[in-house]
């Protein structure tokens, strides 16, 4: 192949053949943590990135992630988890619903954990990926790069490239979409998306509490939506507040004052008074998934292979687990878009994606349900819960991101 000029990750021009074992499509996190996975493959790997790094400026509500131990473990193992994360410990997680009685309160401490997960800047967790992979010498990144089209055959994928250099057509065996919900390559593929719109809008902000959280995440089920507020640093919180589409677009318009009076009736007071709030952003709810993780030499991961609802923050942590399992089961692989060896990777990923996704929509259902035979059912099953140890651990365990399955 002929060889030509690209961008790579520190910045220069270098020269490059044009054939590749695998091309990722998308720079977020999931992305980047499968081409810090393959690393230390044999395999030569391709990460297109539509836009050029920028650097994020640090907010007093800033937009964090929480993840969980799993996930940290993975992020440790892949050399991305830096001492400068500024994460926060998530210790115990205060499950409850509003109006009714039971709670269940999970602590680490009971495990022998020092705790469940962490909460972490999204800014500094995309620069410690960003500062693997420059270490990350056999990884190639083009950015800002598009992938303008593509077309598979039996033994490649040919795609065609815009770069500042102009349009460039390379080679591949694998083709992996990490192009987020409305991804591009999984309708390109004809991997259709079953959509379930669940009439709902996520209000997310950082608030301050009157109460110091110490290291405890809560999850408050309401007949409106769930309401999380999970610990930050600098005694602030990350708020996440359900509402219908209605409401939520009222909730925008209100002064500060008027949504913290919503917040607290919603919430109650048990970190006190919110006592400030950050900018306030709305995210539509709706569940996207993937009616088959791989077509011919593609393969979807991430977001593009499921979007699912923020109840129980497992949205990038399935994705990462994804990443994970896809560097898995390519790393060793002399052709890694083969079809035997994507459908393995399917198989292995089906039971934790169903496992998940199942989790959030029960969680959701169970939550909003009304009735006084569901109320008096969730009551009961929550201080079983609360008082069965294995119960309550199995729970946390899924919460923490160990799955069976995951690779």
């Amino acid at each position: 192949p002929l060889p030509q000029v690209i961008c790579n990750h520190s910045g220069y021009h270098a020269r490059m053949t044009q054939a590749f074992d695998v091309v990722i499509v998308g720079g977020g996190l999931v992305g980047m943590s499968l081409a810090a996975a393959l690393q230390d493959s044999a395999l030569s790997v391709l990460q297109i990135e539509a836009h050029a790094p920028t650097p994020v400026e640090q907010r007093w509500d800033e937009r964090h992630f929480a993840l969980g131990k799993a996930s940290i473990e993975r992020l440790q193992a892949l050399g991305a988890w830096s001492a400068s994360l500024e994460e926060t410990p998530i210790r115990e997680v205060h499950v409850s619903r509003a109006g009714e009685f039971g709670r269940v309160l999970m602590r680490a401490a009971d495990m022998g954990l020092p705790a469940f997960g962490a909460t972490a800047p999204a800014r500094l967790l995309v620069a410690s990926l960003e500062q693997r992979l420059v270490q990350c010498t056999r990884i190639q990144r083009w950015r800002p790069a598009r992938l303008l089209k593509f077309a598979t055959a039996v033994d490649r994928v040919e795609l065609r490239v815009a770069t500042d250099s102009g349009e460039q057509t390379i080679h591949c065996k694998l083709l992996v979409a990490a192009d987020g919900t409305e991804s591009s390559i999984r309708n390109d593929a004809g991997i259709n998306a079953r959509r379930t719109d669940y009439h709902q809008t996520a209000i997310v902000c950082a608030a301050e509490t009157e109460i110091p959280h110490a290291g405890r995440a809560f999850e408050r089920f309401t007949d409106d939506g769930p309401v999380a507020l999970l610990p930050l640093t600098a005694n602030r919180c990350g708020v996440v507040c359900t509402l219908s589409e209605g409401a939520a677009g009222e909730a925008e318009a209100m002064h500060d004052a008027e949504f913290i009076h919503l917040l607290q009736s919603r919430f109650g007071y048990r970190l006190g008074r919110i006592l400030r709030l950050g900018r306030r952003q709305l995210w539509p709810l709706r569940l996207t998934l993937a009616e088959r993780l791989f077509d011919q030499r593609v393969v979807v991961i991430g977001n593009a292979a499921q979007t699912i609802h923020p109840i129980g923050a497992q949205g990038f942590n399935l994705g990462l687990r994804d990443a994970s399992a896809l560097a898995e089961q390519i790393r060793g692989a002399s052709d890694p878009g083969a079809l035997d060896v994507l459908q393995v990777y399917a198989e292995s990923r089906s039971s934790d994606r169903e496992q998940t996704i199942h989790m959030s929509n029960g969680m959701l259902r169970l939550s909003t349900g009304k009735g006084p035979l569901l109320q008096g059912l969730r009551g009961v099953g929550m201080a079983l819960m609360d008082r069965v140890p294995m119960l309550t651990q199995s729970m946390a365990r899924a919460a923490m991101g160990y799955r069976a399955t995951a690779a």
